[in-house]
């Protein structure tokens, strides 16, 4: 499966590097989206999203790594789309960015 990162997804990344967030959460949280690894799906409360963002899921990699209540509005809203999958945006704060 191939991971394709959006322009937006770069962008965030870059910021949340200079923040000091722990990123290095984010390759096996995307290997257990890749591998459908339920137990750590369930530990990032990885889930579908609905309304306006019906069709894309999200997931919370600062649970992998149990960073605490500092991360945990860090949230990576993502799609699959056949054999890609396709990393929108990185949102920090609350899940306001799913109300835009």
């Amino acid at each position: 499966m191939q991971i394709k990162q959006t322009k937006s997804f770069e962008r965030e990344l870059k910021k949340l590097v200079k923040k000091h967030f722990p990123i290095t959460v984010l390759k096996p949280c995307l290997k257990a989206i890749v591998e459908q690894d339920v137990h750590v799906l369930k530990q990032i409360k990885d889930h579908a999203l609905k309304g306006n963002w019906r069709g894309y899921r999200e997931f919370h990699p600062a649970r992998y790594g149990n960073y605490g209540k500092n991360y945990d509005n860090w949230i990576v809203i993502y799609r699959l789309d056949h054999d890609e999958l396709i990393l929108l945006l990185v949102a920090t704060g609350s899940h306001e960015i799913l109300n835009q």
